[in-house]
């Protein structure tokens, strides 16, 4: 969207746009309980969330699909297999990306709960930094933090891509969906027009952003998101960009929840959402 921000498209006649990058998942989370805002880019699973506690959002489009690498220091790590008797640093227990990681190497034949160590840090951000010093051999790290580890410290890698071993898993046809884009249903109901040239433009943009990443990356320099240039750059084409409908996406999607559903259902809302969670035109 950070083309979006910068060109501020039209979205037709008398129709305003307000683009907000909001850093807190909190104040976003509450903004979205109280209706508002009227589109917004969030977690898939806190999509259902919301959608099963009754608030009025809609799956709009899927946008990005899986940031989560193993990232190591050495070559110790070559597959799956090489996790075994490993300890592993990853973040917030229970939560999605803890939960995609542990299907995976269950997958994989590895009882993460016997066979390797998690070790949960706080944050992504903390486990950056015990990465570039050195002190976390291997660890699970969501894009753009696995391109600021790899720029600061030369001896890191990425050893496993876990968007390619969820196809390798569940086929090419049902990809990780894990962040997509919602919408306000009263809002889209009401203003359809305004709605589908957001539509419009926002899969342009990410078309855009994939095509030139140098200059997506200067971009998100000049909207002060708080990533630089050149690890913006990096991180683009291992973001896995790409707009897809919510009604061609439901597989994907359905697939993505049922799994965060059996092995944590309060991080959907304790079931999968109904059709009417996913906005038709």
């Amino acid at each position: 969207m950070v083309s979006m921000l910068d060109a501020q498209p039209s979205l037709g006649e008398n129709a305003q746009a307000e683009y907000v990058i909001e850093q807190s998942p909190d104040t976003l989370n509450a903004k979205l309980l109280t209706g508002e805002v009227a589109i917004a880019a969030i977690p898939t699973n806190m999509a259902a969330k919301l959608y099963n506690k009754g608030v009025n959002y809609q799956l709009a489009a899927m946008n990005t699909w899986g940031v989560l690498y193993v990232v190591t220091n050495g070559d110790e790590v070559k597959n799956w297999s090489d996790l075994k008797g490993k300890q592993i640093e990853n973040t917030g227990q229970g939560a999605a990306t803890d939960v995609v990681f542990r299907y995976l190497l269950n997958k994989n034949g590895i009882d993460p709960d016997k066979d390797v160590t998690i070790k949960y840090v706080p944050t992504p951000a903390e486990q950056a930094q015990l990465a570039i010093a050195g002190k976390s051999p291997i660890t699970v790290l969501p894009e753009p933090w696995a391109s600021t580890v790899l720029n600061k410290n030369q001896d890191l890698k990425i050893a496993l891509d876990m968007q390619q071993e969820w196809v390798r898993i569940n086929g090419a046809d049902v990809p990780f969906a894990q962040t997509c884009l919602v919408v306000n249903a009263d809002f889209a109901s009401q203003n359809p027009v305004v709605m589908a040239k957001f539509m419009e433009e926002y899969a342009a943009a990410i078309d855009w952003v994939n095509n030139n990443p140098a200059a997506a990356g200067e971009l998100i320099k000049k909207q002060d998101i708080g990533i630089p240039a050149d690890v913006a750059t990096a991180a683009i084409p291992r973001c896995n960009l790409r707009y897809i409908s919510a009604v061609d996406a439901k597989p994907a999607v359905g697939k993505y929840l049922q799994v965060l559903l059996d092995f944590s259902p309060d991080s959907i809302g304790g079931k999968l959402p109904d059709a009417k969670f996913y906005y038709q035109k």
